[in-house]
């Protein structure tokens, strides 16, 4: 089939036909490493899946309204400046620009490999990482189903430029989690940290190594300002008597506390246009994990040490008010009765009274659930902040209506 035996032989042909139609045609390409898959060692050799994963990132790069690309899929109706034409008449019109996501969805028909190495293609040309990490969110949603329970807060529309039928990839679920972590790039945003909890979740139910589960909660720690209260009550999949899994989030805590360098947010904001930048992420984050306290207090078999640890995770300057603290441990109270008085002391002891709003402090000067001797303590701090602002009222009174002194000149 070689030239050897004839001018123009098959294989001269083929590969012609190969690098002038194949690899210029979006469809064929894709079609080209699907097939690829049955004889993988044989493409890689003969150099058909690089040419194919470089073609179309190539053309994942290109803009259509400048180009007139991809040309095969609209045949004769381009010019070769790529405006529209009407029975070989040019017409002036021109392709519009698309979406920068209308890819995704013929790209997750290839295998794990054949995308990680598309990716990775991308990735060497420059395309932008909110794009990429898209593109991978995308891919890992359509094959762990389970992400889409926890995802609802981004969604796309189902695209593609290729007008095809083709087969969904067999993939490994747990090969797959554990290959989309090590893809996915040190970034931060909200919508980016609630799918890397997403992840996490899936993970815990499949088991995937630990190494990969440490790497989730690492990522996940360095970002926990921009993390939602819903996307970190990840249930007990063990065999926990918890419903929730208090000592994940505490070791996320942990590595928010001891991350030495900040991670940058996607730029532009595409992929997260709700994220803005903060000036105080230490005390969104005692926030968040106030709220997380009193959300998972309810819980019965929760230890009063799971609550305390929790809490002192985060240094005493992240909580300008304890509120959060006073209302966490109230609702913990209600639902664990029968705590001795000493238990209920100890766990009160995290709470600074003298950072207790005033109408925290008269709620808990009246709660019957309270320990005698922390309600004492309330209503003595409560008695200073009435005499502090009654000393500033008075204060401000007099000097209102003191006399102008004259001026001097």
């Amino acid at each position: 089939m070689t030239d050897e035996y004839g001018e123009d032989n098959l294989l001269s042909k083929s590969e012609n036909f190969f690098h002038k139609n194949v690899l210029h045609n979006w469809k064929d390409c894709i079609l080209a490493l699907q097939s690829s898959d049955l004889i993988i060692a044989r493409a890689e050799k003969l150099q058909i899946i690089s040419k194919c994963l470089s073609a179309l990132s190539m053309m994942v790069c290109t803009d259509p309204s400048l180009f007139g690309w991809p040309l095969m899929m609209y045949g004769s109706l381009l010019s070769p400046g790529g405006s529209i034409l009407w029975n070989g008449i040019k017409t002036g019109a021109r392709i519009q620009s698309v979406e920068s996501d209308w890819w995704f969805e013929d790209i997750s028909y290839l295998s794990v490999d054949l995308f990680v190495g598309l990716i990775n293609k991308m990735e060497t040309r420059g395309i932008r990482p909110e794009i990429l990490v898209g593109a991978i969110m995308y891919y890992a949603r359509k094959y762990l189903p389970g992400l889409s329970r926890w995802q609802s807060g981004q969604s796309w529309k189902t695209r593609t430029f290729a007008s095809f039928s083709l087969t969904p990839a067999v993939v490994d679920q747990k090969v797959l989690l554990e290959t989309i972590e090590k893809l996915i790039p040190e970034k931060k945003g909200k919508s980016f940290c609630r799918f890397l909890l997403g992840l996490l979740r899936v993970a815990l139910i499949l088991g995937v190594s630990q190494m990969c589960k440490d790497s989730l909660e690492r990522r996940v720690g360095m970002q926990l300002e921009v993390a939602t209260l819903d996307s970190l009550l990840i249930p007990a999949y063990s065999d926990s008597d918890t419903l929730y899994n208090v000592d994940c989030v505490e070791r996320m805590i942990h590595h928010f506390m001891s991350s030495e360098s900040t991670i940058t947010s996607f730029s532009p904001a595409s992929l997260d246009p709700e994220t803005s930048p903060s000036s105080e992420p230490l005390r969104n984050v005692a926030k968040l994990i106030d709220n997380y306290i009193a959300e998972v207090a309810s819980d019965i078999n929760l230890k009063p040490g799971k609550i305390r640890s929790l809490a002192e995770a985060l240094p005493e300057s992240s909580r300008p008010l304890h509120d959060g603290l006073y209302r966490a441990l109230d609702i913990y109270f209600k639902a664990h009765p029968w705590l001795s008085e000493k238990e209920k002391e100890e766990l009160c002891s995290i709470i600074d009274y003298q950072k207790l709003s005033i109408d925290a402090c008269s709620h808990a000067s009246q709660n019957a659930r309270l320990p005698l001797r922390v309600v004492l303590q309330v209503l003595f701090f409560e008695q200073m902040q009435l005499r502090t602002a009654l000393a500033g009222c008075l204060h401000a009174m007099d000097t209102e209506s003191a006399p102008a002194r004259p001026h001097s000149w």
